[in-house]
């Protein structure tokens, strides 16, 4: 309760649109989100304390039981990470498979478990898996890989379109943004297009802005510098607005090489992973080769609006991450601090 009575402080110059009924991703109607979290701690054969800070956020886009494709386009800047699953939207532009955030030596086994997903609905396509990664080293022992399978599809079949958990869970628990404790965050807008009322929601996982390494926090460690470099900035946008891929390419590259102008991104080796899907216009597979589709859709010089409706969710999302994260201690014995309201105040006034 402490935690959400906070995003009082969250004041969002809004262009006239209004935050969803949940303002959150799963506004979008078939959208569902969960999370795994796994905190804990142990020793090696060395002896060695181990500090395990990690899970993995996940974004189910429909119903997939379902044989569809969703029209979806991605834009990476400067991306360090591995992205599965981007070749395939880059030149297809649809998405037909759960959205995962993990850090990158989970990647494998995620991908895995969402092929299992698939082989258990019964789906003849459910691919390519879509996994975003993450580095969350800063608090996380990602070395020792500690997701499996099972934990994967848990989360994949227990996605939930409530109320969706922000903070320090999933992903988010061994992430920094600007210096203090990031993680997960989400908000949604509506939006009237063409006499046409439609959603468009974010979620995100804030890893990114940090100036400082961690030296003050741990003196007598061997503080890897580059660390500074791993930064990155995740974005899942998901909207029921019928776009076609054109559209969707246009509005994904805008949001995500307009982020580091706006002061998002104040790590000038940061990098950012967008990806954008439209629930409308679903491509059903039920036919292998169906002569023509008929979509809907809404007039180009709806972009605009669209694109300043992203960036506010964005926005708001990333500074629900910073209000909502508590803090935790990790890796090398690392304590990442709750950002206090006085700093909270300055991110806020540069946004």
């Amino acid at each position: 309760m402490i935690r959400r009575e906070r995003l009082k402080l969250l004041r969002i110059d809004s262009a006239g649109f209004e935050r969803g009924p949940k303002n959150s991703i799963t506004d979008i109607k078939g959208v569902k989100a969960g999370h795994l979290t796994i905190h804990k701690d142990f020793k090696d054969s060395s002896g060695k304390k181990i500090f395990i800070r990690t899970g993995l956020t996940a974004v189910v886009p429909y119903d997939m039981k379902e044989e569809k494709r969703l029209f979806a386009g991605c834009f990476l800047f400067r991306c360090k990470n591995e992205v599965t699953g981007y070749e395939v939207i880059d030149d297809f532009c649809y998405l037909n498979s759960p959205v995962v955030i993990s850090n990158s030596y989970n990647i494998g086994k995620v991908y895995n478990a969402i092929l299992s997903f698939g082989f258990s609905l019964n789906r003849t396509e459910i691919w390519p898996p879509v996994i975003l990664g993450v580095n969350d080293s800063c608090l996380n022992e990602m070395s020792k890989s500690t997701v499996n399978e099972n934990q994967v599809l848990r989360v994949l079949h227990d996605a939930s379109s409530d109320h969706i958990e922000e903070g320090s869970v999933g992903i988010g628990l061994g992430l920094r943004a600007f210096d203090w404790k990031g993680g997960i965050g989400t908000s949604s807008r509506i939006l009237s297009l063409d006499n046409r009322q439609f959603s468009l929601g974010t979620l995100v996982a804030a890893n990114h802005g940090n100036k400082t390494n961690l030296e003050r926090q741990t003196p007598k460690q061997n503080i890897n510098k580059s660390e500074l470099e791993n930064g990155s900035l995740t974005v899942i946008l998901a909207t029921d607005i019928p776009l076609v891929p054109y559209q969707i390419r246009q509005i994904v590259t805008t949001l995500a090489a307009g982020l580091p102008s706006v002061n998002i991104m104040r790590n000038p080796k940061d990098s950012i992973a967008c990806l954008l899907f439209s629930t409308a216009n679903a491509m059903s597979l039920e036919n292998e080769a169906p002569s023509f589709f008929v979509y809907s859709l809404v007039s180009d010089s709806s972009i605009e609006k669209i694109v300043k409706a992203g960036a506010e969710v964005i926005k708001e999302a990333i500074l629900r991450s910073l209000l909502l994260s508590t803090s935790a201690q990790g890796r090398l014995g690392r304590r990442v601090e709750t950002i206090p309201d006085k700093e909270f105040k300055k991110i806020l006034k540069k946004f």
